[in-house]
């Protein structure tokens, strides 16, 4: 190499340094070196030396993708109800596991007044009310597609509760019953959970009740629990077909703002359509016999549905009934007329038997399925001799005779 090469060699090595400082072995005193540009610049090839390496820019994260919830098309039943749709309301559940269990119905007090306001009832499916004696009436609470943290005051069970819980196959969820209620619930096979065992958390007493008679409550999820653990909860789902929902509001339905019930002389119930909610609201009776809101007492909110049903029923007292005191029965397993509610509408239609082990069916006058107004219903049972009549507010009066 002539020196005048040299010369130029070593006046570049510092620029390259410059730009590959701790990547140049540059072995300025090898006259084989060339400078020429190489995966290792500079480096003999037999000489093993830790290089950095390029590494891959690593690629954009990409958003998971999910699936986009299909909505639901209506109408939906009498039968075929989507996997995650409840059958006693036709919505969507949050939980579409809760509708493997069976549903929960509850024996919630109306009287004494002082059991008012009620709490839970505004989480119930399905709401149902009728005479039981000495004027009074009583709830069934039916939990099926949600809980509720507390609900009651829980009290006993009737011998009417017998002919209504096999039809759901629900669980009677209860405090004591007279014995000839407990001969029925053996005679048709309904499954209980009592007070006693069951016991706190499922049912507990309530400290701040003035009345200890009305101080048991249940909780749903618990009361599941509970069921599942003494072997009531079968697997698979129960069969709850029968109900029709359809939010469009069908032809030939009259208008009407609602309907005022009186059970007895004592037990009066009213039901407001309110047009900008689209729901049924709440009232009952007072100690003066005005009629003020009744309340949820877990959300404050007056207690409100969707649908409304008045039903017809053979009523008579139980042929078991043993002392003095009223006992009453009914019989559903044929038909009866029956009157609807939903959106500010009304129309007369009957019930009929689903069978002895089904829900019950409605149907309208030319014997099609009604459909009801996807959400809760509250249905009211009358006596046989019962009258209903539409005043010129397009409220309807009820009338209950046994």
């Amino acid at each position: 190499m002539s020196n005048s090469r040299w010369i130029l060699l070593r006046r570049g090595i510092p620029l390259i340094c410059l730009g590959l400082a701790t990547a140049c072995n540059l072995g300025l005193g090898d006259p084989n070196s060339t400078g020429a540009s190489s995966a290792t610049p500079f480096l003999p090839e037999d000489t093993a030396t830790s290089t950095a390496t390029p590494t891959e820019t690593p690629p954009e994260p990409t958003a998971t993708p999910t699936e986009t919830p299909i909505p639901l098309v209506y109408p939906v039943g009498p039968s075929g109800f989507p996997a995650n749709v409840n059958p006693l309301t036709g919505t969507i559940v949050a939980d579409p596991a809760l509708l493997d269990r069976r549903p929960l119905a509850v024996k919630v007090t109306n009287f004494p007044r002082t059991a008012r306001p009620q709490a839970g009832l505004s989480r119930a499916d399905i709401l149902w009310e009728f005479y039981t004696e000495f004027g009074n009436t009583r709830w069934i609470a039916m939990y099926y597609g949600q809980d509720a943290e507390k609900v009651g005051p829980i009290r006993s069970a009737r011998v009417l509760d017998t002919r209504i819980i096999p039809l759901y196959d629900a669980i009677l969820v209860h405090v004591q019953a007279f014995e000839t209620v407990w001969q029925e619930i053996s005679k048709t096979g309904v499954d209980t959970i009592n007070e006693f065992p069951a016991s706190c958390p499922a049912i507990c007493r309530d400290p701040d009740e003035k009345y200890i008679e009305n101080s048991a409550f249940g909780n749903t999820a618990e009361l599941t629990k509970y069921a599942r653990r003494i072997g009531l909860l079968a697997a698979g789902r129960p069969y709850l077909d029968g109900m029709v929902f359809d939010p469009a509001v069908p032809a030939d339905l009259k208008e009407s703002i609602g309907t005022r019930i009186t059970f007895s002389s004592s037990a009066m119930a009213q039901w407001k359509y309110d047009p900008e909610r689209k729901r049924y609201m709440r009232l009952s009776e007072n100690a003066s016999f005005l009629f003020e809101p009744l309340a949820d007492r877990m959300t404050g909110e007056q207690l409100a549905v969707d649908n409304l049903v008045l039903m017809v029923v053979d009523t008579f007292r139980y042929k078991g009934q043993t002392g003095t005191g009223e006992q009453f029965d009914m019989d559903l397993t044929k038909s009866g007329k029956a009157y609807f509610f939903r959106d500010g509408f009304m129309l007369e239609g009957r019930w009929q038997s689903g069978g002895p082990n089904a829900p019950l069916q409605f149907v309208d006058a030319d014997g099609g399925m009604f459909p009801f107004h996807p959400g809760t219903t509250y249905i009211g049972i009358l006596g046989d001799r019962a009258t209903g009549a539409r005043a010129a507010s397009s409220e309807w009066f009820f009338y209950n005779a046994l």
